[in-house]
């Protein structure tokens, strides 16, 4: 038998910054999707007892949808560590690449096939512990939603490992699509049909999206002469040390997981309301998150592992250095943005049909609570790439053993008295103690990531950072309020002032106090321009 290599065109990767582009562009566009979605869903239902269920169901098959399914997944993180290794130059699949892939989603399809029953069987002990405080109408509800949802649970067993083998071959489009699949099936219910009393608008329309977002994967699979029948290869070292990621990785993301379930917990004794306020602060933060760190950590993930195969510590420390501060760099003046007008913003978003103004207050305070997180959970998010690079998801597991019971106790003594401010707070002390602990215990693999390289940079972004709000608030206070007959124009041109003057206070104070990423980006985008 021929050698497949022999007659395999050589992969041509694009630049960095090309894949971070594309990444971002249609990684906004899924986030934008995502705030519609939203919108129409508090404008049909607002923060209620319909909405609450749908968000408690929700967070069990996301979990393995979302959580280890999705860009960054333990299916995604093991698929590219491995095929990193031995996906080299080839344009397209090997026989024996092949055959991995196909044993990989054969084994863990079935295995959450099980699983997906077993969840539609118990889903009333289920929703039982995850709602205990809640009525009885809404767990009622909630079961329903969750049953019709459990089909998520499959779809987030293959589509993780679908999206990592097109990132490992530089494709990065329908990947980065995934997570919009949910959005446009939900937005296309509600707008063609409508809401109804329980709620199946909501649940059965998700159900759809999961299964559209596998099927988003299959262009890219099958072009890369990957086959779509099972395969048991199960004696096959890789597997076995994609199994060995895959299995610490996922019960880490599980102790992640029991986070929001202990919050789940605590939150349902709020009134009606209080578990949507804070999911849809987590969506808004997540929106400036989710862009920044898919865009930019999704494609430096395959070369962290190649990096870490050969031994090469100062690339990969440069690129980690590089790539902290500029999600920090971008970060910054999305968190003055959200101090600044967090309330007015959400009513603009949301405040219409049965969202009321109380609904507004609850989530302005979970946002600008969370808006602290965003810096540690991007340093957290970064660290933990290098430790799967170097193929140990063991040491981030032991970090979220502790996590468990510090979030435990912040909100067994915080959520009762400061309601979704108590939530809020213990996600980012949580946060916090992650992202600290990963740093310190990351010099097990690499004596230095560069953390002193990145202090006077970080300075500088901070000296911007608060100069801008200061610089902003004091201006906004005294400009003459916009003199429109509507007051929705009115909150457009006031925010519309806020963000530009962020914007161009903050860029301006950072290229004057010379941070170096920004000047990169500046070059680089003065090349493409001559070009």
């Amino acid at each position: 038998m021929s050698d497949p290599n022999a007659t395999t065109p050589k992969l041509q990767p694009p630049s960095l910054l090309k894949s971070a582009g594309l990444i971002a562009a249609i990684t906004v566009a899924s986030k934008f999707l995502g705030l519609v979605r939203d919108q129409l869903i508090t404008h049909h239902y607002g923060a209620s007892l319909v909405t609450d269920a749908y968000f408690y169901a929700f967070q069990i098959p996301s979990f393995v949808l979302v959580l280890l399914g999705g860009l960054g997944g333990p299916f995604h993180t093991a698929t590219v560590s491995i095929l990193s290794k031995r996906v080299k130059d080839e344009a397209w699949a090997t026989e024996e690449v092949d055959v991995l892939v196909r044993t990989f989603w054969t084994v863990t399809g079935l295995i959450f096939s099980v699983a997906a029953g077993l969840v539609f069987l118990f889903a009333p002990a289920l929703v039982e512990v995850l709602a205990h405080h809640a009525s009885s109408g809404l767990k009622a509800t909630a079961v329903l939603h969750l049953r019709w949802m459990t089909p998520m649970i499959v779809c987030g067993s293959v589509v993780g490992i679908f999206c990592g083998v097109s990132n490992v071959y530089h494709r990065f489009t329908w990947p980065s699509f995934a997570p919009s699949a949910i959005n446009i099936t939900l937005i296309i219910w509600l707008l063609m049909l409508g809401p109804d009393p329980f709620g199946y608008a909501l649940c059965v329309s998700t159900s759809l999206g999961a299964l559209l977002q596998v099927m988003m994967q299959l262009p890219d699979y099958i072009s890369l002469k990957f086959k779509l029948w099972p395969a048991f290869d199960t004696h096959s070292p890789d597997l076995k040390t994609m199994g060995e990621l895959f299995f610490p990785q996922a019960v880490g993301t599980t102790i992640g997981q029991i986070n929001i379930y202990v919050a789940m917990f605590f939150i349902s004794q709020l009134a009606a309301g209080g578990w949507t306020a804070f999911v849809l602060a987590n969506r808004l933060i997540q929106l400036p998150i989710g862009v920044l760190t898919i865009a930019l950590l999704v494609p430096l993930f395959p070369r962290f592992s190649r990096w870490a195969e050969e031994q090469n510590t100062d690339a990969l420390r440069h690129h980690f250095k590089q790539g902290i501060i500029a999600l920090w760099l971008a970060s910054f003046p999305m968190i003055a943005y959200i101090w600044l007008v967090a309330e007015p913003g959400i009513a603009l978003l949301f405040e219409r049909g049965e969202f009321t103004a109380h609904d507004t207050q609850q989530v302005a305070i979970a946002l600008v609570v969370l808006s602290l997180s965003v810096i540690p959970y991007m340093l957290r998010d970064a660290v933990t790439r290098v430790f799967y690079a170097y193929n140990d998801s063991k040491t981030p597991l032991y970090v979220g053993l502790g996590a468990i019971v510090i979030n435990a106790v912040l909100n067994a003594y915080l959520v009762k008295p400061l309601g979704v401010a108590g939530i809020a707070g213990a996600t980012v002390v949580v946060t916090v103690y992650n992202a600290v602990m990963l740093t310190w215990l990351s010099r097990r693999h690499i004596r230095s990531l560069g953390f002193r390289l990145m202090v006077v940079p970080t300075l500088k972004l901070v000296v911007a950072f608060l100069v801008t709000v200061v610089v902003t608030q004091w201006t906004m206070a005294r400009l003459p309020q916009p003199a429109y007959t509507t007051a929705l124009y009115n909150q457009v041109i006031v925010l519309a002032e806020t963000g530009g003057m962020v914007a161009v206070l903050y860029t301006s104070l950072v290229w004057l106090l010379r941070v170096e990423e920004l000047t990169l980006v500046v070059d680089r985008l003065r090349a493409r321009l001559r070009r």
